[in-house]
């Protein structure tokens, strides 16, 4: 007996259906003395590649197959949705498969992917084998002739599938089966459609289900785990439809699988050429003319005397991209780039990750960051060395921070398809939606009604380790140990919650990462749609992710989306100045008080990775002053280097006191000893001996602390230090070997944290010229950033920058007013403003704003009322939008929003009105309309509504708006508060919200004077002393800093290093 016919929660990404994984899968096989294991799930081939490494491990054939849906027309909006196992005989066969179940992505899409009869009929009847699946099968009334149509065509390859579940339904088609077998001659099999391994495991099911909100009852008594071949036979028996050897017949027939070609996927490298129809000697005579053109363009801005030092790195670099023969890769990517660029795309000056460490990769346009200048010691074996390409048969990994993914992804279509005469061979790659560590902890933290605030206190803690995570680059992320981020007393919890790590719960377009492929991916990958959740925009994407191409050598381009990038260039644009290279920004920076004041100060929204308000303080007191610090600081923020954080920030000197090692991490820039950076590391272990090209290899292997590889390694370095020590400063042998082994516990401990400082000085560059642009062009800097935190609902994020650009350069934001230009947010330096844009407020379109501006322009208006008259009568602006703009005190130049308002009211009751009954006289208004009308018995009539809006509008005083409702308007219209009241003082605020939550209430405060909001918490019986609302306006009396308040796993109170503000007296103000 063989199980074919199974699902993992890789099935989830189209339907909640399973917690099982293949692993347990190839397990179970084992344990049963089974044979194959299938890579079948429900509507895609699923995750294929995992499957077949699997069966390699644990001696299992590998069969490539899937339960695909289908329908009678895939043209056509039919939700039956019919089910089918689809097997792979061969390679031949798997291609076939793969193309049909690509075509129901591309054309046969509604609710799921389905093929339909004609497709299933393409497929080579000697290469694939079928069968009928569930009763899934069975849903359309001719069922049974659709049946005889696929038995004619793939005849002993087709075979009705039977199943053993204790339901009436289930019975009834097996005796229906049955007569199908008997009369055509089809033979029968068994198909497990096991969704777990044991039934004791259905909990793990039922929970996602739970999760999901859903219930399957049509699924009552079925049987759905992977039992062995005994219950198999004792279950069939229980529905008393077939005979013991007709069961047993259709348990042999699964050993069709076993007469199967076995199916090789190999990871051999898969790098696509830039000249296909060249050879490798002459691609690396391209590649070596590319670069000696590109280097002659460079060395006109660096002095001859450098030319040497140059001439040798590059020629080192270009010796190792040849020597692996991976001259194809830049080449690719210079090619894509060049592309790009033509078609207006931006790729970042300061490149990203390892990549930057490489000059040759400068030259090719991926950076514009020169190693051989950077004030951090950066190793170009970091990104790539002859051994480790060579040992590992690996890629390296060259990464494009750019402003517009979709430019670049076009690009690479364009070039691929230029290069191979055909279309096809780049894809966005797929990317599966995990429980990851914290889903999984709450689901687990739910299911044991785990006390709110402890659960609460570990998901913080399991924040720091998914921030790490996310840092680290893609050949890291295994170092990242969520224990080292949980305390310890939480321990036990997080192991518990692993029985819900990794279950896969949906599927999406992955980020960054597109497939470059030679071959068809169509046919030898697949293809798949996945959709935006939140854009809900669809892609079709390749059947493979990250992890499957490193492991098989595919190339993964990834295309970060980077909004630096574009706010860079969009700045310089606004400025009208060309971007400067990396070399002059270093050089406008150093010792320019003007721009490390933006750090020192916190001035630092929108300025990259010191954006948070955690980091900005962070900043405030570490005040970073050069390039070299700023790196520092970026790696040192870090979670693994918490330990050593506060020395680092206090600036305290520190080094080990082994001048061996302390005279290798220190430089002039940054004379601290602490190993911040891998490249630390790598000189380290290269001054013991080690070639540096087999240094970073030695590092993954020291974090992964694998005892077999890290023991020699342990003794080589050891005695290599010693040795060098003795020589150069002179110890005796004891006292070199306890310095040595010191040395080595460095190295160790340091492996945790340590970052890459080719990707932490990219991010440095990224930060300091958003911290120049800010520091000598603040009005361009904000207009834009406002424009683009505004056009992407980033309320929050335009209030702070509000606030900031008046406490830090006095810059104010504008009015929304009619005759100003509001159409986007526009600096006036003159006035020491930006004026904001009506465009981002909700309901008002940029048609709206064009059009005022532009009636504004054209037209004079003497009062209010001619002014909405001529709205009015040339459509421009609706009932709602008017109310919108009135409330914004829009048309403050005819009248205070209270005199507006008001009239407004009466234009609602008079304007256009012919007549009235006096019976239904408006009571407001009956002096005016008896003024203005002629007056009869029961009515007034002929009245003259014009002069009477006129004298009305003449009347109403013009009053003030309270403070209170005027940013009640602010914060629902704009979504935060627009007001400030320089004049006051620092303890005047407007309560923007009270969250009631729990028993001691938190306020969130505007301050009135700067426009700052400022969060605090009111005990419990300070508040019901006096409740505050939101709108309300006080005069704070008393605030205090305390530590908060955390609770241990049994349940008691404890104080935290972390501060909050407590509001302990406050005074209204009316």
């Amino acid at each position: 007996m063989q199980n074919y016919h199974k699902h993992t929660s890789y099935s989830n990404i189209f339907i909640a259906d399973s917690a099982a994984s293949l692993k347990e899968y190839a397990k179970r096989a084992v344990e049963l003395g089974h044979k194959v294991i299938s890579s079948v799930e429900h509507y895609w081939q699923g995750y294929y590649y995992e499957t077949y490494k699997l069966a390699k491990e644990y001696n299992l054939k590998f069969i490539f197959g899937a339960e695909a849906g289908w329908v009678k027309d895939r043209t056509s909006n039919d939700r039956t949705r019919c089910h089918i196992i689809l097997l792979a005989r061969n390679e031949n066969g798997r291609r076939a498969i793969n193309d049909i179940l690509s075509e129901a992505n591309l054309t046969g899409y509604y609710y799921v992917p389905r093929i339909d009869i004609d497709l299933l009929l393409s497929l080579p009847p000697e290469d694939v084998f079928i069968t009928s699946a569930c009763v899934a099968f069975w849903k359309y009334d001719d069922a049974d002739d659709i049946v005889l149509k696929l038995h004619n065509h793939f005849k002993d390859n087709f075979m009705l599938e039977i199943q053993y579940h204790n339901t009436e339904k289930q019975a009834q088609l097996n005796k229906h089966i049955l007569e199908l077998s008997e009369k055509y001659e089809i033979k029968m099999i068994v198909g497990l459609d096991s969704h777990y391994i044991l039934e004791s495991d259905a909990w793990k099911r039922e929970d996602i289900l739970t999760a999901k909100g859903i219930h399957y009852e049509d699924e009552d008594g079925w049987y759905m785990d992977y039992p062995d071949d005994k219950t198999i036979m004792d279950r069939f028996l229980a529905q008393n439809v077939f005979t013991r050897e007709q069961i047993q017949e259709a348990m042999d027939n699964t050993d069709i699988l076993l007469t199967f070609d076995d199916i090789v996927l190999n990871d051999d490298i898969k790098l696509p050429s830039a000249y296909p129809d060249k050879t490798q000697d002459e691609k690396n005579k391209i590649y070596s003319r590319l670069i000696t053109k590109q280097f002659k363009e460079y060395m006109k801005g660096i002095p001859q005397s450098e030319y040497q030092t140059y001439f040798e790195g590059i020629k080192h670099e270009v010796d190792v991209y040849k020597n692996t023969g991976m001259v194809d890769y830049p080449m690719l990517d210079y090619k894509i780039v060049q592309r790009a660029i033509e078609k207006g795309g931006v790729i970042t000056a300061t490149g990203r990750g390892s990549g930057v460490s490489f000059f040759t990769n400068t030259l090719c346009g991926f950076s514009k960051l020169d190693r051989f200048k950077s004030p951090v010691k950066l190793y170009p074996e970091r990104f790539m060395s002859e051994t480790r390409i060579l040992q590992t048969r690996s890629l390296p990994d060259l990464d494009l921070n750019v402003s517009d993914p979709e430019i670049f992804a076009e690009a690479q279509n364009e070039v691929l398809t230029e290069i191979y005469g055909t279309p096809g061979h780049a894809y966005p790659m797929i990317a599966f939606g995990t429980a990851k560590k914290k889903s999984a902890f709450k689901l687990y933290a739910r299911a044991q009604n785990m006390n709110f605030d402890l659960a609460n206190e570990i998901s913080k803690q399991i924040d720091a380790y998914e921030e790490a995570y996310k840092m680290a680059d893609d050949d890291e992320k295994n170092d990242i140990n969520i224990y080292d981020y949980v305390d310890e007393q939480y321990h036990q919890y997080i192991t518990n919650s692993q029985e819900y790590w990794g279950i896969i719960m949906d599927k999406k377009k992955a980020p960054c990462g597109y497939l470059l492929y030679a071959g068809d991916i169509r046919k030898e990958i697949g293809l798949i749609k996945c959709k935006s959740e939140s854009t809900k925009k669809e892609y079709i994407t390749a059947v493979i992710d990250g992890a499957i191409a490193e492991h098989y050598k595919f190339l993964k381009n990834d295309l970060l989306k980077v909004d630096v990038v574009l706010l860079i260039d969009k700045i310089y644009k606004r400025i009208g100045m060309k971007q400067h290279t990396v070399n002059e920004l270093d050089a406008i920076v150093r010792n320019n008080k003007k721009v490390w004041d933006i750090y020192a100060k916190g001035l630092t929204i929108g300025v990259n990775q010191i954006e948070k308000a955690s980091t900005a303080k962070k900043m405030m007191k570490y005040k970073a002053n050069s390039v070299s610090e700023l790196c520092a600081f970026i790696a040192a923020i870090r979670p693994g280097f918490k330990s050593m954080y506060s020395t680092f920030e206090r600036r305290e000197h520190f080094e080990y006191g082994i001048a061996a090692i302390d005279k290798l991490i220190q430089t002039p820039q940054f004379p601290e000893s602490f190993i911040l950076y891998q490249e630390m590391q790598m000189s380290i272990l290269n001054y013991a001996g080690f070639p540096m090209d087999e240094c970073y290899g030695i590092i993954k292997a020291i974090a992964k602390k694998h005892p077999e590889k890290v023991k020699p390694l342990k003794s080589k370095f050891v005695d290599g230090i010693k040795n060098r020590i003795i020589e150069e400063e002179h110890m005796t042998e004891a006292e070199a070997e306890e310095k040595s082994l010191q040395i080595w516990q460095i190295i160790s401990d340091s492996c945790r944290y340590s970052f890459n400082a080719s990707h932490s000085l990219s991010m440095a560059y990224d930060s300091l010229y958003c911290a120049y642009l800010k520091a000598y062009y603040p009005y361009e800097f904000y207009e834009v950033l406002l424009e683009e935190f505004s056009g992407k609902g980033k309320k929050d994020k335009v209030s702070a920058l509000k606030a900031e650009m008046l406490k830090g350069f006095n810059i104010r934001e504008g009015e929304y007013k009619f005759g100003l230009d509001n159409r986007r947010f526009v600096a006036d330096p003159e006035n020491g403003v930006i004026n904001p844009s009506l465009v981002s407020i909700k309901n008002l379109s940029q048609n709206l704003a064009e059009n005022l501006y532009d009636f504004a322009q054209n037209n004079t208006f003497n009062d209010y009322y001619s002014l909405w008259k001529a709205l009015k009568e040339a459509k421009i602006v609706s009932s709602d939008q008017l109310e919108i703009l009135i409330q914004l005190d829009y048309f403050k130049d005819f009248g205070s929003i209270v005199k507006i308002e008001k009239f407004m009211n009466a234009v609602k009751e008079l304007y256009g009105r012919a007549s009235f009954k006096k019976a239904k006289l408006p009571i407001e208004h009956e002096e005016i309309i008896a003024k203005y009308s002629k007056e009869t018995d029961k009515t007034y009539s002929k009245f003259d509504y014009d002069s009477a809006l006129k004298e009305i509008w003449g009347t109403i005083p013009n009053d003030k708006i309270p403070l209170s409702t005027r940013i009640s308007y602010e914060n629902v219209r704009l979504g935060y508060i627009k007001t400030t009241m320089p004049k006051l003082s620092d303890n005047y605020y407007a309560i923007s919200d009270v969250n009631m939550k729990y028993a001691n209430k938190t306020i969130t405060a505007y301050r009135l004077n700067d426009g700052e909001l400022i969060t605090m918490k009111i005990k419990a019986k300070v508040f019901d002393s006096n409740p505050l609302n939101q709108y309300d306006i006080i005069k704070t009396l008393d605030i205090s800093e305390e530590p908060k308040w955390g609770r241990t796993p049994e349940g008691e109170w404890y104080r935290k290093e972390e501060t909050e503000l407590i509001l302990k007296k406050w005074a209204n103000v009316r």
